[in-house]
């Protein structure tokens, strides 16, 4: 065996064949049992391997076996050799390249070579040298100039692919952990408290814990010396030169026209048969040009006589245009002009697109543009000193010349991409801390790299941008490196929590908008649906990244003034761009999500409506509804109409191009009879159809009011209340409240189940409704012969939602009449957030109960203990965000409900007015007075709990909602007038007390709070109608 100082050398010298260090990496994946029996020196490899499966699998003892590698020469060699990498590297690029190969393959496998990583990691600090490495590159110059000899972009592309194979060695060491991580946390989540091994998992988990922050602390270290800031910008500038590819292109159009010169004379030379067909015909191409014909004519009046010999003397002045273009004299404008570019459009020499013949680039593809070798060969090259071509040598030359440049400024391009792309995987790896307790130094990098590199990132991008316009011939090439660099962009902008500054957000937008119209415009483009699709998510990342509408007055200086105006402009610039990807159906959601933002919340309905008129396809949409193929796209295109919806111009817009005929087709398609059974209905897809259905319907209705659109009006009544009342009453149906449903629990499968889906769908329904309603006449001709139904059960709804108020004498509600679990991703995760609304009254005490919520967070104050009548144990049930979402949805149904039947009434009231007398027999269906308390019980309850003084300063959520309930008290006191007024109802013994001490309650409780000011004067006007004693008494 060869001595660890002998093997050393023979690696600094290059003596080991390349192919021995190629073999070892391939051998790594194929066989793994193999190599470690290859690193584990004679002496002290004593197990056994246990091999199945093919080698893929080790046991425990063949790994402890494994482990006795503290002196195996070849790691301690490979060790040794990255210990002096960082001073001898220059000397053989190649072998450190492989070397950092090999080892980026013992970390990719990593499995079968578990003990050699840790001997490596612990004993030598591989993970600190491959830092060092890192930290080198950037420190030394590793970037190719304009123009660079072969040997130097050779150099340039190993030590790009070596840095590359230093940051994937990382990456995988991260991901390792990761997993390793995740195991042992599934691990001791499934280990019993009691269980012996307990204490031993929870050890090794922190031992998994910090050995994963290993790398990210070096790198948030580098970071501090702003190593990796430097590493971002290095990597994120693209090499491609436009200039040294348009030379290129000019030399090769001036070799081509002088060898059509010469073919014109019968002189082929020594060119190859296909060399002469593909100038000829391109000859042929370009006499037939009408820039041709043009200089033809003019040539022909200044007396030149017509022919062949015309055509040499044009081609023979195209030639000294060409090189004069060539030394830098630019061609001006005309029909010499246009054959020059012709010819340079033409490439000619492109087939030849080839891979560079080494091993270590076979991951590059078409890591040169040129193949120079096929080219001479076509050529003749080697014969043209013996024929009449030998003066045409020159010319030749200087066109591979340019050509190699070219070559050698795709293959450092291409090297540096795999770099930039293993910098995206680590930066991407290091901002998912999901497995993490802290952000800190995720935080860390994330914003140094933004505040620092994202202004240079944008300067590269949009240099790359414009190359695409240039570089066609080398499309691919540019197109890869910005997607990468795409990529980057957008994981640091996602990352940076909103600390992008506006001015850069802008002009981020405005060149993705001038991507999106370059790649719009080049055909075909197959092959650029990724970019675009990129182009378009960046867009998307950096408009939520500033939401206008969260900045402090503080930030509106004058110079934020003008950076939103600049922002809005591009904005505004950005939306012709962005309807014209609506036709594609690979780009129609990012772009429709994309514009619908932009309308919310970026722009004024006065700014977008002229330009959506003018550019967006309407129809286009409305038939992708009908696709079976875009089912999944149907939730974007309705939101994107509800956004139009809301403005009474884009309401105009819908309705003229044919919505609601469009609509009732997806409603007949997909919401049948059949729904109403809960198996079919259940489909989410067909939930978002209906709700969001019904919202574009509502919003267009208020958006056009009254006037020329009753036709739209009557239209939208007859459907749904005589072909889709089956839908409307479906949607309106509450569970069932048995008498002795506090006294005798139900299982959780004998109870209805519902879903906040469900309840946006009944709240949608009921908005619709209360739209409707407005419209007296139309509804009255519309419902006549549902309306009593559907008065009664918006009367059993209200009954449901009061039924849970616990009055006195009786026992509290133990069990919810429903259950409502979590069915989506964001409810899962509400379910994991502690509750924000305070308070244990109404549905906010049944809510958890109904929704199965856990004891998740330490809040004994906000839990409900529920007993068992039957045993004496107590379960602790706490609320949750997703209960409380739960009843306050409830509570918006209510606030509809209330609304709804406020409307009916007036309609009755107004009715009465206009005759002179009440008409009993037709008046509407109104709530039993002891359903309307049990309501208003609730509110007050449930107000004087959020308005505790003591507690924090209230969010505005909570505010909103307060408000919401003050409404709710108000309409309950209204249709209670009513009641009394129209059936001489008398208020039920001992209420007026009750309700009086607890007005009292809820007036003391909202005082020193402005944001009620208003809804509590509302209150008092209409307590002074129902309970006139009551005001003038304690003076309200």
């Amino acid at each position: 065996m060869v001595g660890r100082p002998e093997l050393i050398e023979l690696i600094w010298m290059a003596r080991i064949p390349k192919k021995i260090v190629v073999l070892c990496g391939s051998s790594l994946q194929r066989i793994p049992s193999f190599l470690v029996t290859l690193l584990a020196s004679k002496e002290n490899l004593n197990g056994q391997l246990n091999v199945s499966g093919g080698g893929t699998h080790q046991t425990k003892d063949s790994l402890q076996a494994s482990s006795g590698l503290e002196k195996s020469s070849i790691i301690d060699a490979l060790l040794q050799y990255l210990k002096e990498a960082n001073k001898h590297a220059k000397s053989n690029l190649r072998i450190h390249l492989n070397v950092l190969n090999f080892i980026k393959a013992l970390w990719q496998t990593a499995g079968p070579f578990i003990m050699i990583l840790n001997r490596m990691k612990t004993s030598e600090k591989v993970l600190e040298q491959l830092t060092d490495g890192v930290s080198h590159f950037v420190s030394g110059d590793a970037c190719a100039p304009k123009t660079i000899a072969a040997m130097q972009a050779l150099n340039s592309a190993y030590k790009y692919l070596s840095l590359s194979s230093m940051v994937e060695t990382m990456s995988y060491d991260i991901f390792l952990q990761k997993k390793m991580l995740h195991g042992e946390s599934i691990a001791e989540q499934q280990t019993g408290p009691k269980d012996k091994a307990a204490d031993a998992v929870s050890s090794e988990n922190s031992k998994l814990s910090t050995s994963l922050s290993d790398v990210k602390n070096m790198l948030s270290a580098a970071c501090d010396g702003s190593l990796l800031g430097k590493l971002t910008k290095l990597l994120a500038s693209c090499e491609f030169d436009n200039e040294t590819y348009h030379r290129a292109k000019v030399a090769s159009s001036l070799f081509i026209v002088h060898a059509m010169s010469k073919l014109a004379t019968g002189d082929g030379g020594s060119l190859s048969v296909s060399m002469l067909g593909k100038i000829h015909e391109l000859l042929q191409k370009l006499i037939s040009l009408p820039a041709f014909a043009e200089l033809s004519s003019q040539y022909l009046q200044r007396g030149y006589s017509g022919g062949d010999e015309l055509n040499n003397l044009i081609l023979s002045d195209l030639y000294y245009h060409l090189q004069g273009e060539l030394e830098g004299r630019s061609i001006g404008s005309g029909a010499f002009r246009e054959l020059s570019l012709y010819l340079i459009d033409s490439e000619i020499f492109h087939f030849h697109k080839h891979n560079y013949e080494d091993d270590i680039f076979v991951a590059i593809k078409d890591a040169h543009l040129f193949d120079l070798v096929h080219i001479q060969a076509d050529l003749g090259l080697d014969l043209w000193d013996y024929s009449e071509w030998k003066e045409s040598k020159a010319i030749a030359a200087r066109m591979l010349s340019c050509m190699e440049d070219v070559n050698s400024m795709i293959l450092v391009t291409r090297s540096k991409l795999t770099a930039l792309r293993a910098l995206i995987t680590i930066l991407t790896l290091m901002a998912d801390d999901t497995l993490e307790k802290g952000t800190t130094i995720r935080r860390k990098l994330i914003d140094h790299l933004v505040r620092h590199c994202i202004a240079d990132i944008w300067k590269y991008l949009d240099a790359t941008i414009e190359s695409l316009a240039f570089g066609l011939g080398a499309f691919n090439c540019v197109l890869s490196f910005l997607t990468a660099q795409l990529e980057l962009v957008i994981l640091l902008i996602r990352s940076a929590d909103k600390i992008v500054p506006l001015s850069v957000c802008a002009l981020i937008l405005k060149t993705s908008g001038s991507g999106l119209k370059q790649l719009s415009c080049i055909q075909p483009v197959a092959g650029a649906h990724k970019t675009i699709n990129l182009l378009l998510k960046l867009v998307l990342s950096s408009l939520e990244c500033h939401d206008l509408n969260s900045f402090s007055d503080r930030q509106r200086n004058s110079e934020h003034v003008k950076d939103l105006a600049e922002f809005s402009n591009v904005l505004l610039g950005l939306l012709p761009i962005l309807s014209s990807f609506i036709t594609n159906a690979e780009h129609c959601t990012l772009a429709l999500t994309t514009l619908d933002l932009i309308l919310r919340k970026f722009l004024s309905s006065e700014t977008w409506l002229p330009v959506l008129q003018k550019y967006l396809q309407l129809q286009h949409l409305f038939l992708n509804l009908q696709d079976e193929k875009s089912l999944s796209s149907v939730p974007v295109l309705m939101k994107f109409f509800l956004t139009l919806a809301r403005v009474r111009g884009g309401a105009n817009m819908l309705i003229s191009s044919g919505l609601l005929s469009y609509l009732q087709l997806l409603f007949t398609r997909f919401l049948d009879d059949s729904i109403c059974s809960q198996s079919n209905y259940d489909n989410q897809n067909h939930q978002l159809i209906w709700k969001l259905g019904l919202a574009v319907i509502t919003a267009v209705v208020q958006s056009l009011g009254d006037g020329s659109y009753l036709d739209v009006l009557d239209n939208v009544m007859n459907y749904f209340f005589s072909e889709k009342v089956y839908l409307i009453s479906y949607h309106l149906n509450a569970p069932d409240f048995s008498p002795d449903e506090h006294d005798k629990k139900r299982s959780r499968t004998q109870r209805t189940k519902t879903s906040l889906c469900a309840l946006r769908e009944t709240e949608q329904t009921l908005m619709l409704m209360c739209v409707l309603a407005r419209h007296r006449n139309s509804w009255a001709k519309a419902t006549k012969e549902i309306d009593s139904q559907l008065r009664e059960k918006c009367i059993h709804m209200l009954a449901f939602v009061s039924r849970v108020t616990h009055c006195h004498g009786e026992s509290p509600v133990k069990v919810a009449p429903f259950t409502c679990p979590p069915n989506l991703k964001e409810e899962f995760d509400h379910c994991k957030k502690p509750s924000f609304i305070h308070s244990k009254s109404g549905w906010f005490a049944l809510s958890p109960l109904a929704c199965g919520s856990k004891p998740e967070f330490t809040a004994p104050s906000m839990s409900l203990i529920v007993k068992d009548q039957t045993t004496e144990n107590a379960d602790l049930v706490c609320p949750t965000h997703f209960s409380d979402s739960l009843a306050m949805h409830i509570y918006s149904i209510t606030f509809l409900l209330l609304k709804f039947l406020c409307l009916q009434a007036e309609g009755a009231a107004q009715k009465a007015e206009d005759v002179g007398y009440v008409d009993l027999t037709h008046f509407p269906e109104l709530p039993m007075p002891e359903i309307l308390h049990g309501l208003q019980d609730q509110a007050m309850a449930i107000i004087c709990d959020l308005c505790d003084t003591e507690a924090k300063p209230i969010d505005i959520d909570v505010q909103n909602f307060c408000r919401l309930l003050l409404q709710i008290m108000e309409m309950t006191l209204y249709l209670e007038h009513c009641v009394v007024q129209i059936c001489g109802i008398r208020t039920v013994l001992g209420r007026v007390e009750d309700f009086s001490r607890e007005v009292k309650l809820l007036l003391k409780g909202v005082e020193g709070h402005s944001f009620l000011k208003q809804s509590v004067n509302s209150l008092k006007q209409i307590l002074s109608f129902v309970y006139p004693g009551l005001v003038q008494s304690e003076k309200l």
